[in-house]
């Protein structure tokens, strides 16, 4: 019991960063399909996107859902630490939080938009849709990088803190983030499409061919070209991460390799399952290529492999999301050692020195009462949310 406030954290989080992924790859790829299907006078193309737009709705409200939850759980279990994270914090916050709501509500317009206004109107409220899900990481992802070291943090003579804006966003581990998160984010996207077209295709072959063989034909040489993209990025930021020894340890230390010291933990393991999750990758979109080559695009083989990748891209954001927070476990911010801890003006150096450790948590939210709730409600959520994916995805119409 006594680190489930971890888990409930790490659990809600990884739920809702696949989620927030699929998010930004379909709010960029269905007005995107739905334009050119347009231009082209491509009626599949149009059928193709309206269809993903329904996806999209709802897979932005399993994200907020569970993305509510993480909030919450960080508020009642360190009321403190993200009290100041959020407040120095607060222009990357601000700049996301605006992405978010103009992304809910072009999302809202373009929905109730399709055939109501005209196509110059849809197209740039669709435009709005695919920038602000593009921006949405470029405020949370600072925060991150703020996190992995606090870059730009400074005191002021009065006792308060603040953030340089500039210095932060020019943190080294800000922009390696970033781009393999759009990358990463539009990558998985275009191969669960092609899964999720898979899946239909299996189910209703006759009904489903033409969409699955379209998906294909047109995400398979993009997700490659992404796929490809993401080997030298995430290695870019695995690079930044020298920075920050206590991290970059924790990850490398099963390869043999630490910087500045030893590592605490070792979760080298995780970055061997991610590398492993983009291989699997890699293998079922050469098998495609393979079946295509051999004139048999358009298979129960070719779906299955499209469905085996679509499931380990997830599984590879997954995977890289779990890395890069427990990598620097306990600490809510990796570089903060104690002794840069004690280095800061007082009372922050022993504040932070106390309320950095993720296992120093609010003792009333972890009290049992409080664990036995949580993780009752949070199975009646899991729950309600199963059974709502199953209707929306699974459950055929009569």
């Amino acid at each position: 019991m006594f680190y489930s406030s971890v888990f409930w954290l790490a659990f809600n989080f990884g739920i809702h960063i696949v989620m927030v992924n699929l998010v930004i790859g379909l709010a960029v790829l269905v007005p995107l399909l739905k334009y050119l299907g347009m231009k082209r006078n491509d009626q599949l193309t149009v059928n193709m996107a309206r269809r993903l737009m329904k996806y999209y709705a709802v897979t932005y409200g399993v994200a907020g859902v569970f993305g509510t939850a993480f909030t919450v759980f960080l508020f009642s279990y360190y009321p403190f630490m993200t009290l100041f994270i959020g407040t120095v914090n607060i222009v990357p916050f601000a700049i996301a939080i605006a992405m978010v709501a103009l992304n809910f509500f072009s999302l809202i317009a373009y929905w109730y938009g399709w055939d109501r206004w005209s196509p110059r109107t849809h197209n740039f409220i669709g435009f709005l849709m695919g920038a602000s899900a593009l921006l949405i990481p470029f405020g949370f992802r600072q925060v991150f990088a703020f996190l992995n070291e606090p870059v730009g943090l400074r005191f002021t003579p009065t006792g308060s803190v603040t953030l340089n804006v500039a210095q932060a966003y020019a943190n080294p581990t800000f922009w390696p983030l970033y781009i393999s998160s759009i990358v990463g984010a539009l990558t998985a996207t275009m191969i669960a499409i092609m899964a999720g077209f898979a899946i239909a295709y299996v189910r209703n072959p006759e009904a489903e061919r033409s969409y699955f063989e379209a998906a294909v034909r047109k995400f398979f040489i993009p997700s490659l070209v992404g796929l490809l993209l993401m080997v030298p990025l995430m290695f870019s930021y695995l690079m930044s991460l020298t920075g920050v020894p206590y991290k970059f340890n924790n990850i490398m230390v099963g390869f043999g390799v630490t910087i500045g010291g030893d590592a605490s933990y070792n979760f080298t393991w995780i970055f061997v399952l991610h590398l492993a999750l983009v291989a699997i990758q890699f293998i079922a979109l050469l098998y495609i290529a393979y079946a295509a080559f051999k004139g048999n695009l358009v298979t129960r083989s070719t779906a299955l492999w499209s469905i085996v990748g679509g499931a380990s891209a997830l599984g590879t954001i997954e995977a890289g999301e779990m890395l890069n927070a427990f990598a620097q476990f306990p600490n809510f911010i990796a570089s903060l050692n104690a002794t840069q801890a004690l280095s800061y003006p007082k009372p922050w150096n022993v504040i932070l020195t106390n309320y950095n450790n993720l296992t120093n948590y609010n003792t009333l939210a972890a009290a049992s009462f409080g664990q036995f709730f949580t993780s009752f409600m949070m199975a009646v959520m899991i729950i309600v949310t199963i059974a709502f994916i199953y209707v929306v995805f699974f459950k055929r119409s009569r």
